[in-house]
């Protein structure tokens, strides 16, 4: 059933962000389990020679759930995070207010510039950096969206994936919306760290006069992709 007022994948995806952490140094059983589990959901999933990948980072990982894939099939992955993760969070059935990645550009790292395995390393570091809100967010942020392959405003969605209370994703819908209430962002740079904390808070100020009063970025969100289907 399709409940607008849903956002329990606010509860579930953290949790499983959380969980996901003690992987860190187990990413070849990690793949092994993703493999097994979702066959069908996981064949993209590969390197240039189209073999299975040896190694993945957590951004990805929820990358599997977050593609342009059915709500079904979104729920069946989310039950299989559950069973892989030991998940106490009821599974989500709706997934308001997520932006989902393109299907042709779902991997966070890539094998161009020679550096896969630091990369992913990198995204790793980051990811548990940001669930713990250590200081060093803001470094590692700027210096990936500068120098790293595949990184740009990506890294921002997933950082809302798992801490959706404090990061506004700043996909190309979403940007279009900071444009039309004076929230300045760049429409092709990733903004510095310090400068995309203000558009988080820009953001924050603005909930109590938008329509409907949203209460979380999540319906803020969920409000901009309403807007795009009438």
């Amino acid at each position: 059933m399709d409940d607008l007022n849903d956002y329990s994948w606010c509860a579930f995806y953290p949790a499983a962000a959380r969980a996901l952490c003690s992987y860190q140094n187990k990413r070849a059983a990690l793949l092994k389990e993703l493999y097994e589990a979702l066959p069908a959901e996981t064949g993209y999933l590969h390197d240039p020679e189209r073999k299975p990948l040896k190694d993945i980072d957590p951004f990805s990982v929820f990358g599997i759930l977050n593609r342009h894939i059915s709500q079904e099939k979104k729920t069946e992955t989310a039950e299989a995070f559950k069973r892989i993760f030991g998940l106490k969070e009821p599974v989500p059935h709706n997934y308001h207010g997520i932006p989902p990645l393109s299907n042709e550009n779902s991997i966070f790292f890539g094998f161009k510039d020679g550096q896969t395995e630091k990369d992913i390393d990198n995204l790793w570091q980051f990811f548990i950096s940001v669930l713990n809100d250590e200081s060093c967010v803001g470094v590692q942020f700027d210096e990936m969206t500068a120098h790293q392959y595949g990184i740009k405003f990506n890294l921002t969605i997933g950082m809302y994936w798992i801490r959706p209370e404090k990061y506004f994703p700043l996909d190309t819908p979403s940007r279009a919306f900071l444009e039309r209430h004076g929230i300045k962002c760049s429409s092709t740079s990733v903004p510095a760290f310090k400068d995309y904390e203000q558009i988080c808070t820009g953001v924050r100020d603005l909930l109590p006069s938008l329509p409907n009063k949203p209460k979380s970025f999540a319906q803020v969100t969920r409000g901009i992709y309403l807007s795009l289907q009438k």
